[in-house]
């Protein structure tokens, strides 16, 4: 009787131990953060924010002739699967944009085995 328990608890150790090493997460990479519009208005007051969430805001990430868009949600969270290297980040907004408006970093890098907090800011050129 006893052996079998320990058997059983062998079993169920060496199990937990496989799964730990298998999970599905190891080995992604990516980039994770917020996007910021800023300045959301063309007179900022004192004591307020002038910067606000990018909701539904697309970024293009290029690399090699290929590029992965990514879309923040309505908190301007965004997140997205990369190959590790270095990609070049672009606004991927349908509407036109004026020469002011830019897009900062415009460079990023992205980690082997991780996902990197990188957060953006939209210039919106007002002023």
């Amino acid at each position: 009787m006893i052996a079998r328990a320990l058997l059983i608890l062998v079993a169920v150790a060496t199990a937990t131990a496989c799964g730990a090493q298998s999970s599905g997460r190891a080995g992604a990479s990516g980039l994770a953060g917020i996007v910021r519009i800023s300045p959301a208005a063309p007179v900022c007051r004192t004591g307020s924010s002038c910067s606000r969430p990018a909701k539904r805001f697309r970024l293009a990430f290029s690399r090699n002739g290929r590029s992965v868009i990514a879309t923040t949600d309505s908190y301007g969270r965004y997140q997205v699967k990369l190959e590790r290297g270095r990609y070049s980040v672009q606004a991927a907004s349908a509407r036109k944009r004026g020469p002011k408006q830019a897009l900062q970093p415009t460079k990023v890098t992205v980690p082997r085995g991780r996902v990197a907090k990188r957060d953006f800011t939209y210039d919106t050129g007002i002023r």
